[in-house]
């Protein structure tokens, strides 16, 4: 099959991330991927081997551009994918509103979020509920999002499938991760290092964060909090850790590419949010045998089992989240059980293999048999 995988940018953000690492398996299972960007992105491009790359604008601007939809139009038809799957919203209204213009293909739409949270009521949920009846098919990363998404748009159920995040796993030298990391920050062999990674936006909830080890730092100084992301919120934050002299207790990274190997050199990953669908993040910590705490929205359930993979914290429990994090950190046994059991439902229930060929089971039963290459 020809595919066309179609991102808001080709960058190293959770929705894209997915796209590009479900490119790769599906390359592997013999197919042809056209991994397109609706927006150019300067520095830290995402890329897919042996896959072809295109980008159709130099940037957003708050408008709807007509111009897009004409790249778009000129891009499929020079291309000639068989199916196109869309991966973030700014993808999907670009696409129905190309799709006027080009040969009937099928259309994918990939959910991540509990889109309630984004279009809630007015005219833009109305906007898209009429997009969304020219979609073929809905995917979800889990059955929370997935009923939220029917409910929302009174979606019908028989065009949805709810199919897991993929996530690869890589072997890391946790010891020699974890002397780079302290080498770095300047950091004692005995502290601990607890990491989140994110996007410095309000729905991460970073301030939550630091309410935590602002408390934390009077009990065990030698907790410390890595945060890993950029964003609209990261010069607040980084003036919020100075304001409240916790300059040696969180330490912000930005950008990073080496995930694994950051998360392989923590403890134990936190995550705030107020908002998810279902945080790929955690499990990506889980392939480095590192337990979670989170808040519980969302379909942050679907990827904790609490208590066995790590910790679900309700109510935005300040004190629990404290406490629970501390039990963690200071039970090495615990740690490690819980770290163990997160490793073992990543490789059990989130294969990327399997992942892509539930994707390619479902874009062979949309796509008509004749046009089959």
């Amino acid at each position: 099959m020809r595919i066309l995988q179609l991102v808001t940018k080709r960058q190293y953000r959770g929705a894209e991330v997915f796209a590009a690492n479900l490119s790769a398996e599906l390359i592997k299972l013999g197919h042809e991927i056209i991994f397109v960007g609706l927006y150019k992105n300067d520095q830290d491009v995402l890329s897919v081997e042996n896959a072809e790359h295109y980008d159709l604008i130099g940037s957003k601007d708050g408008r709807f551009s007509l111009g897009l939809i004409k790249k778009l139009v000129k891009l499929i038809k020079k291309t000639k994918p068989e199916i196109i799957q869309c991966n973030g919203s700014d993808t999907l209204k670009y696409m129905i509103a190309a799709s006027i213009f080009i040969p009937k293909t099928p259309i994918v739409y990939r959910n991540i979020s509990m889109i309630s949270e984004w279009v809630s009521q007015g005219p833009k949920k109305l906007l898209y509920k009429q997009i969304f009846k020219k979609v073929d098919h809905v995917t979800s990363v889990g059955e929370e999002a997935i009923q939220d998404f029917i409910k929302t748009f009174n979606y019908p159920r028989e065009k949805t499938t709810v199919i897991r995040r993929g996530i690869p796993i890589k072997e890391v030298d946790k010891a020699l991760e974890s002397q780079k990391i302290r080498a770095q920050l300047d950091l004692k062999k005995e502290d601990k290092i607890t990491i989140h990674i994110g996007n410095f936006s309000p729905e991460k909830n970073h301030e939550f964060l630091l309410d935590i080890f602002e408390g934390l730092k009077s009990l065990n100084s030698s907790i410390k909090l890595v945060c890993v992301g950029n964003g609209v919120l990261f010069e607040h934050i980084k003036n919020e850790i100075t304001k409240r002299k916790l300059e040696r207790t969180v330490f912000l990274l930005g950008f990073r590419k080496d995930i694994p190997e950051l998360l392989s050199a923590s403890d134990c990953f936190v995550l705030s949010s107020k908002v998810e669908g279902v945080p790929g993040v955690i499990l990506e910590a889980g392939t480095q045998y590192v337990p979670s705490v989170a808040t519980n929205v969302g379909g942050v359930c679907e990827v904790i089992i609490s208590g066995k993979t790590g910790y679900i914290i309700d109510d935005f429990d300040k004190e629990e989240f404290k406490q629970t994090l501390l039990k963690i950190i200071l039970n090495e046994d615990l740690k490690t059980e819980l770290g163990t059991n997160a490793y073992n439902l990543v490789a059990e229930e989130f294969n990327p293999l399997k992942n892509a060929q539930k994707f390619e089971a479902l874009y062979r039963k949309l796509i008509p048999e004749k046009s089959f290459r």
